[in-house]
């Protein structure tokens, strides 16, 4: 008898082949970088209120040199837009119709209040759910700016450019 040949087994390769997934992210990563500049987005930035009257009163200064505070908030509801200082009660800006507000008259009370308080920009704007975006825009786009006619050129005035935005519950 003839001594057997033993068989040799061969050790497999255990490395993991990358090259498709190399081949992948070669072709995607250049696909994604150049579909992501189609996108740009326009964003509002939003502030905080200021601090209330009765934060400000404990500050440094006597409260007989302390100016009065505005704390504007714009309120939209179904009776019109309602303008206040805090919890009192500047103007009201009536309904035009089913979805329309009278946004010249609400122009005009914001820049009367501006003369009044020129170093406050800040702005609270609440509102329902059911309200429409373009109702909300267009509020705030009269609340940021107002644009006047003098000696027949138009002239824009920033009024409150802060504006920060809640719900009326």
């Amino acid at each position: 008898m003839l001594p057997r040949a033993r068989r040799r087994k061969h050790a497999e390769s255990t490395d993991i082949d990358l090259t498709p997934y190399m081949n992948l992210l070669v072709v995607l990563a250049p696909f994604l970088l150049v579909t992501a500049v189609f996108e740009r987005l326009a964003a509002l930035e939003i502030y905080l209120p200021q601090p209330t009257a009765a934060e400000a009163a404990a500050g440094t200064k006597p409260p007989g040199q302390q100016e009065d505070q505005l704390l504007l908030t714009i309120s939209i509801a179904e009776k019109g837009i309602l303008v206040a200082n805090g919890a009192q009660l500047v103007a009201l800006a009536p309904p035009t119709g089913p979805n329309g507000y009278d946004l010249a008259a609400l122009s005009s009370t914001l820049q009367q209040l501006k003369s009044r308080y020129p170093s406050v920009d800040n702005a609270v704007i609440l509102s329902k759910g059911n309200v429409a975006y373009e109702t909300l825009v267009a509020v705030m786009d009269t609340t940021r700016e107002a644009f006047v006619t003098v000696d027949g050129k138009k002239k824009r005035y920033v009024l409150f450019p802060n504006i920060s935005l809640g719900e009326v519950q």
